[in-house]
C-alpha cells in the first residue's frame, strides 16, 4: 500500500485588476449618453431642370458650426430612400442632431455630406423618374398627420390637388382653374355642391 501523500491547499486565483477602457473608448460613450440638440436652421437647394446628375443640397452653416471642419470624425450621417439622418457628437460640449423625412426619394449610395471648415454640406442624388428628375417643391415630407386629416375629408384631398395645379400651371390653367372653384363655390352657395368642378 502506498502512503497518501499530504494534500497542498489550491491557492486562491489571483484577484482580478480592472484595467481602464481607452480614452477614445471613454469619450465616445460619454458622447453618446448626451441628449442631442435639434438641429432647426438649414437651408437647402436643388439642381436646375435637365442638369445630369440632378442634386438636392441642405446647407447648414449657423454659428454654432464654427470650427467644425477640425471635428470631421465627430460627423456622421446616413440616408435612406426617404430621409436623413445628421449626427455630430461632442462638439463643443454638445451632441447636435438633424433628422428630416423627405418629400420625395433619394439614391442612398450615391448621397453625402460633406464637411468644410465652419459648415456642412448634405448632397443628396435625386431618383431619376421616366421622364427626368422631379422638381421639388419641399424638402420636408408633409406631416402623416396632415395626411390622415385630408382622409377625413375627401374634399380636402381634392382641393389640395387644385391649388397645387393652380400654383404650378400656367396662365391659362391659373384662369381655368380660377373660374371653375369660382363656379364651384358658387353652387355650393346655391346648394348644389361641386357641380362647376365637373366643368374642367
Amino acid at each position: 500500500a502506498h502512503a497518501a501523500k499530504p494534500v497542498t491547499p489550491t491557492p486562491p486565483p489571483p484577484t482580478p485588476v480592472r484595467i481602464s477602457a481607452a480614452p477614445a473608448a471613454n469619450v465616445q460613450s460619454s458622447s453618446t449618453q448626451k441628449p442631442y440638440t435639434t438641429i432647426s436652421s438649414y437651408g437647402w437647394d436643388q439642381d436646375d431642370y435637365g442638369k445630369e446628375p440632378n442634386n438636392v443640397y441642405v446647407y447648414l452653416m449657423a454659428s454654432f458650426l464654427e470650427g467644425i471642419g477640425q471635428f470631421k470624425d465627430h460627423v456622421h450621417c446616413s440616408f435612406t430612400e426617404n430621409a436623413f439622418d445628421l449626427k455630430i457628437h461632442d462638439f463643443k460640449g454638445k451632441n447636435y442632431r438633424l433628422v428630416v423625412d423627405l418629400d420625395k426619394s433619394i439614391v442612398p449610395v450615391e448621397s453625402k455630406a460633406v464637411v468644410k471648415k465652419n459648415k456642412i454640406t448634405i448632397t443628396m442624388r435625386k431618383v431619376k423618374g421616366t421622364y427626368g428628375y422631379d422638381s421639388w417643391l419641399d424638402l420636408a415630407a408633409k406631416r402623416r398627420g396632415a395626411a390622415k386629416e385630408d382622409e377625413k375629408d375627401p374634399g380636402a384631398g381634392l382641393m389640395d390637388m387644385m391649388k397645387q395645379m393652380y400654383d404650378e400651371g400656367d396662365d391659362q390653367m391659373k384662369k381655368t382653374l380660377g373660374e371653375a372653384m369660382l363656379k364651384s363655390r358658387q353652387e355650393q352657395m346655391r346648394g348644389g355642391a361641386g357641380a362647376g368642378l365637373a366643368d374642367i
